[in-house]
């Protein structure tokens, strides 16, 4: 029996033995094991996470254990080649392309920012007051990112009348501004430059508010020209009305245009008379004038003291007083009684001092009463 209980307890001994051998072992491998492992934290594009490398001795050797590859392009932090420790940061940025246009020209940037605005503000371009296709705010993922600008321009606009005014506006074309302005271009409507040009900075822009209507106007009262006759017993030059004529009426129909406001044309399309026009006639005469009396005077005597007197001896002297024509002052009504044609003063000295000897054998001196009594004649 006590050689049965000594052969346990032996046995239980090297149970013991061998299971602490067995225990040590382990929690030295786990011991080893910690030792060739390293723990860093892994920031990608700004997102953190610690990891475990076991035998990692660089940053290289951390990026492969986790997968991760870089390019050229890429910004890792620190080195590839650099050293990493327990407790090290290593940062990864990856970038991605930026397809920009700007005002309808393309350009593409290669960018490790994560946002819209931070993208602009690493290749130096804010296009401050500029229009964007996206978000400012927007995310840009690793497989880059389609933004549209529209750069803001500072031009001078002239709207519908209105004066010039200076305004910045982010617009490509001059009638994408006219729209960003309020404007609305119709199809009729003159916008100078033309409404497809593209906007430049310093541009002038001029927009004009065409419209084209039919108007209709009842009892419109209207004229018809005036009717014009010759007449050759009227001197040339001269005219009379014969008849005043009348207005008449008609319902009217009108094509009417007005810019920006203002009526620039205005044209009959078709009329309904009610009430006939009656034209004004005007006869207008066609005998040629007969060029006052000139050249010399030979007159001598009693004749020749008596034209003194009356007209200085002027055979075309007209005194409108009367009127008093010629070197005898005639009127008009005593000339043709003693056989005179047209006016005294168009006719020559001979003849008017023929008609002046006519009138005084017919009626005496007294025809010339001032300058009778002033030559003593009576």
């Amino acid at each position: 029996m006590s050689t049965l209980i000594s052969r346990l307890a032996a046995s239980r001994a090297v149970i013991v033995a061998t299971v602490a051998a067995v225990l040590l072992a382990v929690a030295g491998a786990s011991y080893g094991y910690t030792a060739l492992t390293t723990t860093v934290t892994l920031s990608v594009d700004g997102e953190e996470r610690e990891v475990s490398v076991f035998g990692g001795d660089t940053v290289d050797d951390v990026l492969e254990a986790e997968g991760l590859e870089v390019s050229d392009r890429d910004v890792v932090s620190p080195a590839l080649d650099s050293s990493v420790d327990d407790g090290s940061t290593v940062a990864v940025r990856y970038s991605r392309p930026l397809d920009l246009t700007v005002d309808g020209k393309d350009t593409t940037h290669w960018v490790t920012a994560t946002s819209v605005d931070a993208a602009l503000d690493q290749i130096g371009r804010s296009f401050d007051r500029g229009k964007l296709s996206v978000s400012r705010s927007a995310d840009i993922d690793r497989e880059g990112l389609e933004l549209d600008v529209v750069t803001s321009k500072k031009i001078t606009v002239e709207l519908a009348g209105d004066k010039p005014k200076k305004v910045r506006v982010a617009a490509r074309t001059v009638e994408g501004a006219l729209d960003e302005l309020g404007a609305k271009v119709g199809k009729r409507d003159e916008v100078k430059p033309g409404r497809d040009k593209q906007l430049k900075d310093g541009m002038t822009v001029v927009f004009n508010d065409k419209q084209v209507k039919k108007v209709s106007v009842e009892g419109e009262s209207y004229e018809v020209d005036t009717v014009t006759r010759e007449n050759d017993s009227m001197t040339e030059g001269t005219e009379k009305v014969v008849d005043e004529g009348s207005a008449g009426t008609r319902d009217a129909t009108y094509r009417v245009v007005r810019v920006n406001g203002d009526v620039t044309e205005r044209k009959l399309l078709n009329a309904d008379v009610v009430t006939k026009a009656q034209p004004r006639i005007v006869e207008v005469g066609t005998k040629p004038e007969v060029a006052p009396a000139t050249g010399p005077v030979n007159l001598s005597g009693v004749w020749a003291r008596l034209a003194q007197c009356e007209s200085g001896g002027n055979p075309g002297a007209v005194n409108p007083a009367g009127p008093y024509y010629g070197l005898y002052q005639f009127t008009a009504s005593t000339w043709r009684s003693v056989g005179g044609s047209g006016l005294p003063h168009q006719a020559s000295p001979a003849e008017q001092t023929k008609r002046a000897q006519i009138l005084q054998q017919r009626s005496g001196w007294g025809q010339w009463p001032a300058c009778a009594s002033k030559l003593g004649l009576r």
